[in-house]
């Protein structure tokens, strides 16, 4: 104790002053921390997707697209996408019940009778060319693009 009080009376060693500023600085970043609340073990924690639309939210960078469904199958029949990016096809139905997929991207649909049904979803993949299905029948393409544009042939 003898040699704090003499080092405190000595200029340029360590002195009280000092001491207190780096104690109230450690102190301050102890602070500072954060604690994580408790996790219950039995809880899985996971992340949104990225670029996927969230209650009926459409991302700033989503791609539009609208097709009808005709005698013939959908018009336009043919549609593409970046992987990586989101992408809303808009379906006018034709009075009837349909359900769509598009192979890969796009799990079965049901598709209103009457007036238009939003389908959401991020692009994902390698590239290629994926099927869309109409009630289970080839009606129409999705070309499935590199983020550098390509697409797989």
């Amino acid at each position: 104790m003898e040699g704090l009080v003499i080092m405190a009376l000595r200029r340029g060693a360590w002195t009280v002053s000092r001491g207190a500023v780096v104690a109230i600085v450690a102190l301050g970043l102890v602070a500072c921390g954060e604690t994580a609340a408790p996790v219950d073990p039995g809880s899985q924690i996971t992340p949104p997707v990225p670029f996927s639309p969230t209650a009926g939210e459409i991302p700033e960078e989503t791609f539009q697209a609208t097709a009808t469904i005709t005698e013939e199958g959908l018009d336009p029949d043919q549609f593409s996408g970046v992987s990586g990016t989101a992408f809303q096809l808009v379906i006018k139905g034709d009075g009837t019940k349909h359900t769509l997929e598009i192979e890969e991207l796009v799990a079965a649909t049901t598709i209103a009778p009457e007036g238009e049904t939003p389908i959401d979803f991020t692009i994902t993949g390698e590239p290629g060319t994926l099927d869309i299905l109409l009630d289970g029948k080839a009606v129409g393409t999705f070309d499935r693009q590199a983020a550098s544009g390509a697409v797989d042939s």
